[in-house]
């Protein structure tokens, strides 16, 4: 299972609402809250993009693999 942890790497980066990561990202209040909340099933190469670069990663720091065994 894939757990999204995009939220905790935000908060390290001093972003605490969905409503700055919307601002931080220039996305609309949805596509923010559903990323603050980890409720999503897919994400846009663009938004992953963004976020890499607003919160200086890589795409593996804002997901985390949790093996079902």
């Amino acid at each position: 299972m894939i757990t999204v942890t995009i939220r905790e790497r935000a908060e390290k980066y001093g972003i605490t609402t969905a409503y700055q990561l919307q601002k931080a990202l220039e996305i609309s209040p949805t596509i923010a809250a559903r990323l603050w909340r980890g409720n999503f099933d897919k994400i846009g190469i663009v938004t992953l993009d963004r976020l890499c670069r607003v919160l200086e990663c890589q795409p593996d720091k804002l997901f985390r693999y949790v093996s079902d065994k």
